[in-house]
């Protein structure tokens, strides 16, 4: 949801850039419009009024054309929005674990990391790092992984997965000695079919987002009320809020990531 509202600013501020120059486009393919139809109507004889008719008609047809594709969010974006939207979704479904002793962080930020963490929910069955993912078609294992529909979902697996173990590591180097804890990463998906409705899959549950709140509540308990407490503290300062403002975070670790894409 960040990550989506980061772009759209940077889009925004980048069409504000081009709009001298969209103007300027606009007026001239306009003029040479306006020229054209006046040449054709006193070619062919056309009245005046009839001209000035023809001329104000091609020129709101570019003006309106030009306006659109002014306006018109690129498909990137457009694919992050309905992102977003399916996170919004599933921040909403999360959102109902705090009645019951659970905290749902949203859009937090790894260390030395330009990508963030969904959804992080902290609670008495432990530690939750939940990523939604919007794409749709039934789910389907082969040797080469997990597919989507026709689209290879193994890379966004092994993300998840690393996610996880950020998000253990930077938690327990900021707990006192001698906890053990290990984050579950959860793949919530908002519009593809499930077989069996879950999976566990290279160490990533695989849940209908839907269903991802009703899972953690009934994985038993493991933590203790103070834990939790303690756990949220550590959270809140480890993994602070995914900035939307400002320059995207650097990645010393991109080499890793990249890894992870290519397997």
């Amino acid at each position: 949801m960040a990550e989506y509202l980061r772009r759209r600013e940077l889009y925004v501020a980048e069409r504000k850039d081009r709009l001298a120059r969209a103007v300027v486009t606009a007026a001239v393919v306009a003029a040479l419009t306006v020229a054209a139809v006046s040449v054709f109507g006193a070619v062919v004889g056309l009245s005046a009024l009839v001209v000035l008719q023809m001329v104000l008609g091609a020129v709101l047809v570019v003006l309106a054309v030009a306006a659109a594709r002014f306006l018109r969010s690129p498909s990137e974006i457009e694919s992050w929005r309905h992102d977003a939207e399916a996170e919004r979704r599933t921040a909403r479904a999360l959102d109902r674990l705090v009645r019951a002793g659970y905290t749902v962080l949203h859009d937090r930020a790894l260390a030395d990391s330009a990508g963030n963490v969904d959804h992080l929910v902290i609670g008495p069955s432990g530690v939750w790092v939940v990523e939604t993912d919007a794409h749709r078609g039934p789910l389907r294992q082969n040797r080469a992984g997990l597919w989507a529909g026709k689209m290879p979902l193994r890379a966004m697996l092994g993300l998840v997965a690393w996610m996880g173990e950020e998000v253990t590591s930077h938690l327990v180097a900021d707990l006192p000695e001698g906890w053990q804890l290990q984050a579950q990463p959860v793949v919530a998906f908002s519009r593809a079919e499930l077989p069996h409705g879950l999976a566990l899959l290279d160490g990533v549950v695989l849940l209908p987002a839907a269903g991802v709140a009703d899972y953690i509540l009934t994985a038993g308990v493991v933590l203790k009320p103070l834990d939790v407490a303690i756990l949220v503290d550590v959270a809140e300062r480890a993994l602070p809020p995914y900035p939307v403002d400002g320059p995207a975070p650097t990645w010393p670790a991109m080499s890793r990531l990249r890894g992870i894409l290519g397997r």
